[in-house]
């Protein structure tokens, strides 16, 4: 009876152990050289798998040696296998193993994170899927002790696009993430893809001879009425305070929007845990650089350097306890400090190896003293050999400066047109002489800044001008009034004329305005007569 008893203990607490060390991960892959060609190919598979802490604790100095995480429960035992169109399908894999190497951790979250990268040699064509399944994950609502299964499909046939092999999508997610009970809650999966491919998202299932998901299968798996969206946007409502639900879903890439054939899958599985509503309604929230969801295009063996900060919107009731982080090897993170009363961060150093050529994903989370997590804030990374100006699939906005020098002065001007005008003036001391000279050139380009170093700059949006600039001397002016000093004395002589002859007109004639006669004075040639006149008939 006590061996009995012992037995029953035992398979217990084996039973118990295995339910609590699992929260989820991801698997993807690419080509270890991007323009390879031929058979056979060197793929390179990423697994990254987050764990119970408290059972597979990571340790800073197991993250600084990239030391392996601690087994667990016969992790270091499990493989990657081939579990769908082995054989022919899947020529010249060899099954790998899973136990990751530290790369992360967060006491606070209850989580250690652990990644491990390795490189598989298969046939041109191949085309199958691997997983790793075991159990158990943590108790969940829906299953006391359930499977997992998580698995990602491999493909080596070229791509008719470009002639090149594929590369698989990139996509992470914190874990665990709480929801407030009773109120839907948006969760965004971060997702990158080196090809610029189109990616879609759907829910995990055992179709086509493929275990995706194991017990963990939505929608059964998870509350009522949640819904995911292809643009890997999910919704969930928690309705029982303290339930804990997985949530397992594929990443596709496809080579155009109307496809339907994917090129690849990619798994992200996580836990979700329903929480009561924080008395601060204002979650802490992440900000930095890079910015959320954004990309930034990093070179091997180059290093980079950069801060996150958490802000606590409740201070100074809560205080922020931690920044988890979710990153890859290598990318080293500060101890968490405080910038002031509501501002705290971590330092972010990383030196980008060859072996992280691709895409890389990082996650953020602020964690505070009430429990109270802010949203995951996740950003991309690009790793090239050598500069690119964008990651691939967004825009490579360069800019172009045009510069022209002739003296000494500087302009700068936001235009799309740039005129340039010269003047030179020649002087002697008897005379003046001005001489101009005018030159007009229009540049039209698609920069968004032209500096132009001149004597003199005029910046336009019209058409192109011809400035012409005149000499000193005011011609019109001079003109003007000489006419003036000509023709007044002009019309002052002839108006002097006119009265002249009017008067003598008058005094000649003896004109009578009231009768308008005219009279003749005759002279008399007697010294003693007396004037006398005479009516004109």
């Amino acid at each position: 009876m006590k061996q009995i008893l012992f037995l029953c203990i035992c398979f217990g607490l084996t039973t118990l152990t295995n339910t609590t060390h699992f929260l989820g991960g991801t698997i993807t892959w690419r080509p270890l050289n991007a323009s390879a060609t031929g058979s056979p190919v060197a793929i390179v598979i990423t697994q990254t798998y987050l764990w119970t802490y408290t059972l597979m604790p990571c340790t800073n100095s197991l993250i600084a040696s990239n030391g392996y995480i601690p087994t667990y429960s016969g992790v270091n035992l499990d493989t990657l296998d081939c579990i769908s169109n082995c054989g022919t399908g899947s020529a010249g894999y060899s099954s790998i193993d899973v136990l990751p190497r530290c790369i992360d951790f967060s006491t606070t979250a209850g989580t250690s994170f652990g990644q491990r990268v390795d490189t598989v040699y298969l046939n041109a064509n191949d085309d199958f899927s691997v997983g790793f399944q075991d159990g158990d994950w943590r108790p969940l609502a829906t299953a006391s002790a359930a499977l997992w299964s998580i698995s990602t499909g491999i493909n080596t046939m070229v791509r008719p696009d470009n002639g090149l092999y594929n590369n698989a999508p990139v996509a992470t997610v914190m874990s665990p993430i709480s929801i407030p009970l009773n109120q839907p809650t948006v969760i965004n999966i971060p997702v990158a893809d080196a090809d610029g491919d189109t990616l879609l998202c759907r829910w995990s299932n055992k179709s086509n001879g493929v275990d995706e998901c194991a017990d963990v299968c939505p929608p059964g798996s998870l509350p009522s009425g949640t819904v995911i969206y292809p643009n890997c946007t999910i919704i969930i409502t928690g309705t029982h305070l303290g339930d804990w639900f997985a949530v397992a879903l594929m990443v596709e890439d496809f080579i155009t929007p109307t496809s339907t054939t994917a090129l690849s899958s990619v798994p992200v599985q996580f836990l979700v845990h329903v929480v009561a509503p924080p008395t601060c309604t204002t979650p802490p929230e992440i900000v930095g650089v890079p910015t959320e969801e954004s990309c930034t295009t990093v070179i091997v063996n180059h290093p980079y350097t950069s801060q996150i900060f958490a802000i606590d919107n409740c201070a100074p009731s809560v205080t922020i306890v931690d920044i988890a982080t979710l990153s890859f090897a290598g990318m080293v993170k500060s101890n968490i400090a405080q910038l002031n009363s509501t501002i705290y961060y971590k330092n972010l150093t990383w030196t980008p190896t060859s072996a992280q050529l691709g895409y890389q994903v990082m996650c953020a989370m602020a964690i505070d003293s009430a429990s109270v997590q802010s949203a995951q804030y996740c950003f991309n990374f690009y790793v090239s050999n050598t500069e690119i100006c964008s990651c691939p699939g967004d825009p490579c906005i360069t800019t172009t400066t045009t510069t022209s020098s002739t003296t000494s002065t500087s302009t700068t001007a936001t235009s799309t047109t740039s005129i340039t005008s010269t003047t030179s003036t020649t002087s002697s001391t008897t005379s003046t002489t001005s001489t101009t000279t005018s030159t007009s050139t229009n540049t039209a380009t698609t920069t968004t800044t032209n500096t132009a170093i001149t004597t003199t700059t005029i910046t336009t949006t019209t058409a192109t001008t011809t400035i012409q600039e005149s000499d000193s001397t005011n011609w019109p002016l001079i003109k003007t009034i000489l006419s003036i000093l000509v023709v007044v004395p002009v019309a002052l002589w002839c108006c002097w004329c006119c009265r002249y002859c009017w008067l003598l007109g008058s005094r000649s004639y003896g004109l009578k305005n009231e009768e308008n006669e005219f009279y003749h004075i005759e002279r008399c040639t007697d010294p003693e007569c007396l004037w006398s006149n005479e009516t004109i008939s």
